[in-house]
């Protein structure tokens, strides 16, 4: 099954992951955690994996990728409160950021690493706007990734959608 929305693509995970230097033990928690994929690659490192969607059908995706993680159905702002303290956290759904965002800061643990991985650059200056204003912000990202493809017994490359990625730390 494939959900609306834009896919984070496999080689955007790796990047997301070395940033957020997950270590075992650690609290992960996946917003707008849709196909499971990024909890998935996060629970090699950790066992300790949270995801929210807004989609019921995303949470039942990212369940059978991870059987041990807890997945949540609802809205981030109403379920954060109510998870443990949060080590590191990857942003894919960024419905409603601007009110569930400070209470991601609140429920983060000193040190918490932050990604939010964007295809538009509107909402990744927002974030990264947020993250300025609650002092966490690190860096911002462009990522462009080209596959390639056989063109006239040569090799071409096509290029996917180029991604920013916004990187904090509380």
């Amino acid at each position: 099954m494939k959900l609306p929305g834009t896919a984070t693509q496999p080689e955007n995970i790796y990047i997301a992951l070395g940033k957020l230097d997950i270590k075992p033990g650690m609290t992960f928690l996946d917003l707008g955690c849709g196909s499971g994929a990024v909890s998935l690659a996060a629970s090699r490192f950790t066992e300790k994996i949270y995801g929210i969607d807004r989609r019921q059908e995303a949470v039942e995706m990212s369940k059978a990728k991870v059987p041990s993680g807890t997945f949540l159905c609802g809205e981030a702002v109403d379920l954060i409160p109510d998870l443990p303290e949060i080590d590191r956290c990857f942003i894919g759904g960024t419905r409603d950021i601007e009110t569930f965002f400070p209470l991601l800061v609140e429920s983060a643990a000193p040190e918490c690493m932050m990604v939010a991985n964007l295809a538009r650059m509107g909402v990744a200056a927002t974030i990264a706007r947020l993250m300025k204003e609650q002092g966490t912000f690190e860096e911002l990202i462009q990522i462009g990734i080209s596959r390639g493809y056989d063109l006239a017994g040569d090799i071409a490359l096509r290029p996917e959608n180029p991604i920013f990625m916004v990187v904090g730390r509380c």
